[in-house]
C-alpha cells in the first residue's frame, strides 16, 4: 500500500512539474493578471513559462520590445527565478536594448542584477527629468550594472558607471558637441548615486542622486572648456554667480 501511495505522489509531482514546465507563458500570464500593475501593458506573448517572448512591454511611457528570457529551473530549489533577459534590438538607436542576468527571491522579494547591460537614448533619458533650462541634445547612453539588489526606497548594493560617448546639443546656430560624459553608479542610503567623472568638455564634477519618490538632485558646479560655443558659456550663466576659480554651480 505504501508503494501503490509513494508511487502515485510521485506522479503527481512529476505531472505537475511537467504541467508547469510546458506551461505557455500567454496561459500563466492570464492566471497571475489582477496582481499585476494597471500601468504595464504586454504585447504578444509567446513561449513557455520557463522560454519566451513578449513582442513589447509598456509601463507608463518606457516600452521594452522583443523582450525574451529564459529561466533556469533549478533555481527553484533555493526560492529563487533566475535566469537571462534580452530585449530591444541594439542596433536600433531609438529602441531601448539590453541584456542581462536577474535573480528574484520568492522569500524576501528581493531582485538581483549582474552583467547586464541597457543602451538607450539622450533623448529618452531627459524626458523623464525636468531640466532648469529647455535644451535639445541627442546621443546615445550605456548603462553598465556589475551588480545590483534591490533595496528601500531602491537599492541595497550597486557597482556600475553610466555612459555618453557623444552627446550633441542644437543650439541657435545648430547642432554642436559637448563630448563625452559619464559617471559610476553607488548606492548610498537607499539611494541610486552617480558621481560623474571630471574629465569632460563641459567641466562638470557633480554628484547626482535618485531618491524617494523619484526626486533627482543633482549638486556640482561647471566650467566648460573655452573650445566649446560661446552659447553653452552664456547658458551656464544663468545657473547663478561663479566661485574665484571661474565654476558656475549646479543645484537641480
Amino acid at each position: 500500500m505504501k508503494r501503490i501511495i509513494s508511487l502515485a505522489l510521485t506522479l503527481v509531482v512529476a505531472f505537475l512539474a511537467f504541467t508547469l514546465y510546458s506551461m505557455p507563458a500567454a496561459v500563466f500570464i492570464q492566471l497571475v493578471d489582477k496582481q499585476l500593475p494597471p500601468s504595464l501593458k504586454l504585447g504578444v506573448i509567446t513561449g513557455t513559462v520557463w522560454q519566451g517572448k513578449v513582442s513589447e512591454v509598456r509601463v507608463n511611457n518606457i516600452q521594452l520590445n522583443n523582450v525574451r528570457w529564459d529561466l533556469q529551473a533549478s533555481a527553484l530549489i533555493l526560492g529563487d527565478v533566475k535566469g537571462n533577459i534580452n530585449f530591444g534590438n541594439a542596433r536600433d538607436k531609438s529602441e531601448i536594448s539590453g541584456k542581462g542576468l536577474f535573480v528574484v527571491s520568492l522569500m524576501n522579494e528581493s531582485v538581483t542584477l549582474a552583467d547586464t547591460t541597457v543602451r538607450f537614448s539622450v533623448e529618452q533619458a531627459m524626458s523623464q527629468v525636468t531640466l532648469p533650462l529647455p535644451v535639445q541634445a541627442k546621443g546615445r547612453v550605456l548603462l553598465d550594472i556589475d551588480t545590483f539588489s534591490t533595496g528601500m526606497p531602491y537599492c541595497q548594493a550597486l557597482t556600475g558607471e553610466i555612459r555618453s560617448p557623444g552627446i550633441s546639443v542644437q543650439g541657435l546656430s545648430g547642432w554642436f558637441d559637448i563630448g563625452a560624459l559619464g559617471g559610476e553608479l553607488s548606492c548610498k542610503s537607499g539611494d541610486i548615486a552617480v558621481l560623474v567623472d571630471p574629465d569632460n568638455n563641459l567641466g562638470l564634477q557633480a554628484d547626482a542622486v535618485l531618491a524617494e519618490h523619484f526626486q533627482f538632485r543633482v549638486a556640482g558646479n561647471i566650467k566648460p572648456q573655452a573650445s566649446l560655443p560661446k552659447e553653452v558659456h552664456d547658458a551656464v550663466k544663468f545657473l547663478g554667480r561663479p566661485d574665484a576659480e571661474g565654476r558656475y554651480p549646479v543645484n537641480l
